[in-house]
């Protein structure tokens, strides 16, 4: 599936830091990514991840914390034309609307909105940046995936504010698992934090995953430059995962899909 085109799907990344500098040399070590000025864009430090420096292939973007006392972190976009009654919808079903929908820069419109069980995600309306150029391959995004307490709650709020699908997936590990869909195809997946081990003090949240050759090494990679291993490489009936955190502590998770 081509998810940045697809109506409602995942189309973009985004990662507020509390150190933009830092935080580009370590995803440009780990991943290899090539940091993208972007093109009359105010000088507030925001810039774009792409897999290569001369063919560019997008894969996210990168900028600093709208407020010096909120932490690092990873925002999923999910791709919505007619964002003013999308986020009618968010507000209908007991959602927030955090921010917007506001222009950018002629690229499209945004909003940053919050489901009702606390978890932060952003809608896109695309003009010129349609978002992901690249997916599904090593160093590119692959998975998203919602951890929250109200699992129940959440698909009744993304299936009436996105028209998301969902299918159940036999437990692997013990746990049960839901996958969400677009046209009939899975691009991430819910995990009910009150039906696991989970921290009592965890918020619920999005969970972005990047795809990768070899989990292991990036893990080891990653606590090389800094940051955190959060769960340690682990093989589950899809592929061997980890979940990861950069030096200023934006959590993210990196993906071996199993051969099929």
């Amino acid at each position: 599936m081509q998810i940045s085109k697809t109506p409602s799907a995942p189309c973009w990344a985004d990662l507020s830091t509390t150190d933009p500098d830092a935080a580009r040399f370590f995803y440009e070590a780990l991943f290899g990514w090539r940091t993208r000025p972007v093109e009359g864009a105010r000088n507030d430090g925001y810039g774009m991840f792409a897999l290569d420096a001369e063919d560019g292939h997008l894969v996210a973007g990168s900028g600093p914390v709208s407020d010096p006392r909120r932490p690092a972190a990873w925002l999923p976009y999910f791709q919505s034309s007619g964002i003013d009654a999308v986020t009618a919808r968010v507000r209908g079903n007991r959602g927030r609307v955090l921010a917007g929908p506001v222009p950018v820069l002629g690229q499209g419109r945004s909003a940053v909105c919050q489901d009702p069980g606390g978890a932060a995600f952003g809608l896109w309306d695309p003009l010129a940046h349609a978002g992901f150029e690249a997916v599904n391959v090593p160093s590119s995004f692959c998975w998203f995936e919602l951890l929250t307490r109200d699992g129940p709650g959440a698909v009744d709020f993304y299936q009436s504010v996105l028209g998301w699908g969902t299918r159940g997936r036999p437990p692997g590990d013990g746990a049960p698992y839901t996958e969400w869909t677009v046209a009939d195809e899975a691009f991430g997946g819910m995990v009910d934090m009150s039906t696991q081990e989970f921290p009592p003090g965890m918020p619920a949240q999005w969970n972005l995953y990047v795809a990768v050759d070899a989990p292991d090494a990036t893990a080891a990679r990653c606590e090389e430059l800094g940051g955190q291993v959060l769960v340690a490489p682990t093989t589950t009936p899809v592929g061997r995962f980890a979940r990861l955190a950069d030096p200023q502590g934006a959590a993210f998770s990196v993906l071996r899909l199993t051969a099929v």
